[in-house]
């Protein structure tokens, strides 16, 4: 009886061995390091991974991580630079891939991989291509990505400067872009371009990606999902681009590169104020200076907080780029559609304000206060250290309430707001 039990055990684990697709089934070993997300770093060989675990060998023991435990894996040598004749084909949930070959044919943009790879995906799914990976032009290609745009165009270098030819892309083989601009159609010579712009209809309000991989020739990808099959990863991008990808091409899987946002990276639903006094006539005007402000002081310089040291008693000033500046009356909201799990931040007066202020200060999630404190600038000896669980969330709303029928000094910077997910 317990030989039976012992063959279907041995039986069900050949089984189970043979059923798990493995990196290293045609990599020899795929070494890697490890950085887990309480700093941790582990050296060894990657087995496989998914949306779920990271399944590897260390020190000869097989080992398996959740992926929320990871920060990133590292893979193979460093990222090598590209040729200057790769192009670059940017998609608009910001993937970048360096490609040998570009080309479109009707709306379908196909393309080849550096390493080989062929893929395509629907044009409207593509936010520029560029014909060089020149970094000189670099520059110049980030300013002009950011310009809002009414139609297709074509980019073209004159005099060091960027220009667009507005217009509308047609077919492009390896030579020529057809291009038409009002009722003239004309096959352009893609030597004579830097690259082009695509006119980016609707929205590109994707989720966030699931992790970011980098390959060997400085591509990224902002990945949706990940799986092996077959020893290689099969990747769909945020933006629905599907490819697989050999993993001695692969430098990087970061899982932790979008597991914190800056609050105010986020738009407010809200932003609203009522003054200590109502007063009708003059709502409006005061309203427009009185709103908060995101990642400046009301005075338009950087936030700053102050700390007490608490054995010379020293006070000094901090910096900080990210947070928003909100006085007393201030109600201020953020749409959180259940994608974050905490928020941690400081909040302290402005040091410019008067150092009389007293208010309120209030964290409601959904309609629940998860902070109510009440916050004085003459006591405070440092900044109150927010953390709020904000688990299956819908809506965050900070409000700054008067405390003490005055208004003098209540000028708050809640900085560093970070959200977890």
């Amino acid at each position: 009886m317990i030989g039976r039990f012992l063959t279907l055990i041995h039986s069900t684990l050949i089984l189970a061995a043979c059923a798990v697709t493995t990196l290293a089934q045609e990599s020899n070993a795929l070494e890697a390091s490890v950085e887990l997300s309480d700093g941790t770093q582990l050296n060894g060989i990657l087995w496989s991974v998914d949306s779920d675990v990271a399944s590897l060998e260390i020190d000869g023991d097989a080992k398996t991580f959740s992926v929320k435990q990871i920060n990133q894996i590292q893979l193979g040598g460093s990222s090598e630079s590209p040729p200057l004749n790769s192009k670059i084909v940017a998609l608009i949930d910001g993937s970048r891939i360096h490609c040998s070959a570009v080309t479109l044919d009707g709306r379908t943009l196909k393309a080849t991989t550096e390493t080989g790879v062929e893929f395509s995906l629907q044009s409207r799914l593509v936010d520029f291509v560029r014909f060089s990976a020149e970094d000189d032009i670099a520059n110049l290609w980030a300013d002009a990505i950011k310009l809002e745009r009414t139609s297709d165009a074509l980019m073209v270098v004159r005099d060091q400067k960027l220009q667009a030819i507005e217009g509308v892309i047609g077919s492009v083989s390896k030579k020529e872009v057809s291009f038409t601009v009002g009722e003239r159609t004309a096959g352009v010579r893609r030597d004579r371009l830097s690259g082009m712009l695509f006119y980016r209809r609707g929205s590109n309000d994707y989720a966030p990606p699931f992790c970011v991989l980098s390959t060997l020739d400085e591509s990224i990808i902002q990945v949706r999902s990940i799986a092996v099959k077959d020893g290689k990863f099969e990747v769909n991008s945020v933006a629905g681009l599907s490819i697989t990808i050999a993993p001695d091409t692969v430098s990087r899987i970061n899982f932790a590169a979008n597991r914190s946002v800056w609050l105010t990276d986020l738009d407010p639903a809200t932003n609203d104020w009522s003054p200590l006094i109502s007063s009708q006539s003059i709502l409006g005007s005061l309203k427009q200076f009185s709103i908060a402000r995101m990642d400046k002081s009301f005075s338009g310089k950087t936030l700053t907080v102050l700390t007490t040291d608490p054995d010379s008693g020293d006070r000094h000033q901090e910096e900080h780029s990210k947070g928003f500046a909100i006085k007393g009356g201030g109600k201020l909201s953020f749409l959180l559609a259940k994608q974050y799990r905490q928020l941690k931040g400081l909040v302290a007066f402005d040091p410019e304000a008067n150092a009389t202020g007293k208010v309120k200060f209030i964290v409601q999630v959904d309609g629940t206060n998860r902070i109510e404190e009440v916050l004085d600038a003459s006591a405070m000896q440092k900044p109150l250290e927010v953390d709020v669980d904000l688990d299956g969330a819908d809506r965050i709303v900070f409000q700054v309430d008067y405390f003490d029928r005055r208004s003098v000094g209540d000028i708050l910077h809640a900085v560093d707001m970070q959200l977890g997910r």
